[in-house]
């Protein structure tokens, strides 16, 4: 074991990895690992162990045993390698100018010191693209791959195991699998949303600046809350919301429900909306009432700020509400994760510092065949679009059964009557991203059950200390047109993409890559209109896997200043435009 060769690879790690070098450093190495030549010549590292020795490599062809691994993948892309050993499959991948970036992923300090002390793999770990990982949590390994891997600029994702090394400790290797198919479901679920509405975002948010330049009173905190979701049970349930309201509870609506709490007779305190599609105006084409605050997304169509006499924003996870709440004026934060208005209003609910909440018409299912309840948009809707040869019902029925994933289920009511509901894949993601927000809220949520689906109220830990504040927008920095011009400033004097753009975005200082962030959404959104990829995202630690979700590595640069020249355009639209909110809204309370 050759001391030079560690302190040389230590020398090329530490520009990027200087924890994995103080930890390597104070490793001892395994003395089992030895150095045998293939009959090539090349160098294999072998591991010796009780009755017979373990080669990381092939012993007969190493380079050429590397070729057919990389060969069989599409060139370029987010490779995540298990396993190190000499690097050849990793060189071979490096050596494509397609290829955005290469984690490599092991398991065991004094294996991993034995080796960088017996081969000199510096080339590789000077290259930018090259990430090196020791003994990572299934936490640490998923946040690594969501903050370094950009779908609409870093390629395909996949997998690819040394299996030589694995198959010695397939245990962790395996954990790392699993927790890479996780994240890529998760990489996948997220960029397919972009690539569908990541340019309204874009839109919307710019001009709705304009409309957010006032003060706004803020929302007070409560004790008590209630959440109106749409489902079917929501009609049950308006007797225990009045009756709760009249307790004293802050009543949340979700900009769905409106319409059926007012039919009702029932003012909500709040209303929520999310949705960046024009169709959110439906739910208010029955009029907002006077002073109602109506508690919208940036990201939310620019009409529905125009009806309201209470509009209130807040910064979602969308890259440019964040960017325009760090240097613009700090809006409120809600939680959309869960991709439902049910989820954000319970957040709200939370952000009120509401102690307990009651839930009431999540019904996250389509109890005997109902979609939503009687008073929402969608009755309107289908009488409107009703003829003799398609009659509403049969609408309401091609609605629920519109998704190819849906299931029929059977249940018993609280008396023994048998009854059925539809659940579709969707419908279940929003439930287990909603009870994943119940583990960890500080509030006690209590699910009013109808025929819908089994809300789980389980805690994991201790439940988090209450935080009252009042909901309300910090003071502006300056004004929006001033801010927008600001901002198209900056687009404009960043540098041209040159080369591989995950490199030029790597190459880039913080404000630069903020910048560059900002456009990412509208980039996939760009990227799937020119008929882009947004397909699934699959991981095995078996025989490697690809996931078809970003543009290839030639395109990337191409799309990136597409999508800057789309978003200056948009830029100049909306401040040509100079709409500001007292000018765009005539009229109060009513579309």
């Amino acid at each position: 074991m050759d001391d030079m060769i560690f302190r040389r690879n230590l020398l090329a790690l530490s520009s990027r990895h200087q924890g994995l070098c103080d930890a390597l450093s104070e490793a001892e190495a395994d003395p089992r690992l030895r150095i045998e030549p293939a009959r090539t010549g090349l160098p294999v590292p072998v591991l010796q162990l009780p009755g017979r020795a373990a080669a990381f490599h092939s012993l007969m062809d190493p380079g050429r045993e590397a070729e057919r691994l990389t060969g069989a993948q599409a060139p370029g892309g987010f490779i995540v390698a298990f396993g190190l050993g000499a690097g050849y499959a990793i060189r071979s991948f490096l050596a494509s100018p397609k290829t955005t970036a290469v984690v490599a992923v092991e398991y065991s300090a004094p294996l991993l010191r034995a080796l960088l002390g017996l081969l000199d793999l510096s080339e590789i770990f000077l290259d930018r693209r090259f990430t090196l990982v020791l003994d990572p949590t299934p936490e640490e390994l998923g946040a690594l791959v969501l903050s370094t891997y950009v779908p609409p600029v870093s390629g395909d994702i996949r997998t690819a195991p040394l299996r030589g090394r694995t198959d010695l400790t397939p245990e962790p290797f395996a954990l790392a699998a699993d927790t890479l198919r996780a994240i890529l479901g998760r990489i996948s679920d997220d960029y397919s949303v972009q690539a569908f509405f990541g340019k309204l975002w874009f839109r919307n948010a710019v001009r709705n600046l304009f409309a957010s330049e006032g003060p706004t009173p803020p929302l007070p905190p409560v004790r008590k809350a209630i959440v109106t979701a749409a489902g079917p049970s929501l009609e049950e349930g308006l007797g225990e919301v009045a009756k709760a309201q009249r307790d004293g509870a802050f009543l949340i609506a979700t900009d769905t429900s409106l319409p059926a709490l007012l039919g009702h007779g029932l003012r909500p305190g709040a209303v929520v909306s999310i949705d960046c599609q024009t169709i959110s105006y439906y739910h208010f084409l029955k009029g907002l009432p006077p002073g109602l605050p109506l508690v919208l997304d940036l990201a939310s169509p620019n009409r529905l700020a125009r009806i309201s006499d209470s509009p209130r924003f807040f910064s979602s996870g969308h890259p440019f509400c964040a960017y325009v709440s760090s240097n613009y004026r700090p809006f409120p934060a809600l939680d959309t994760s869960g991709g439902n208005v049910t989820h954000a209003a319970l957040s709200l609910a939370e952000a009120l510092g509401a102690e307990t909440c009651l839930l009431v018409g999540a019904d996250f299912s389509y109890p005997e065949g109902k979609s939503y309840a009687r008073g929402t948009y969608i009755y309107d809707y289908f009488d409107g679009q009703a003829s003799r040869l398609s009659p509403s019902e049969s609408l309401f029925a091609g609605f629920v059964r519109r998704n190819a994933s849906i299931v029929r289920e059977v249940d018993r009511d609280g008396e023994g009557r048998e009854y059925c509901r539809y659940v579709t894949k969707p419908l279940m993601a929003y439930k287990e991203h909603l009870e994943r927000f119940i583990e960890r809220s500080s509030m006690e949520i209590r699910p009013l059950r109808g025929k819908g689906v089994e809300i789980h109220t389980r805690r994991v830990g201790p439940r988090p200390a209450r935080m009252a504040n009042l909901f309300s927008a910090g003071p502006a920095s300056e004004s929006a047109a001033s801010f927008l011009r600001r901002y198209a400033e900056g687009l404009s004097a960043l540098p041209p993409v040159a080369g591989q753009a995950s490199a030029y975005l790597s190459s880039l200082g913080p404000a630069e890559r903020d910048l560059w962030t900002t456009l990412l959404p509208s980039a996939s959104a760009l990227l799937r209109a020119a008929g882009g990829r947004s397909g699934e995202a699959r991981a095995s630690c078996a025989g490697g896997a690809s996931g078809a979700i970003g543009a290839g590595a030639a395109d990337a640069a191409s799309l990136l200043e597409e999508t800057r020249a789309w978003a200056l355009a948009e830029l100049e639209i909306a401040m040509e435009a100079g709409e500001s909110l007292s000018a765009t809204r005539p009229t109060r309370g009513r579309p």
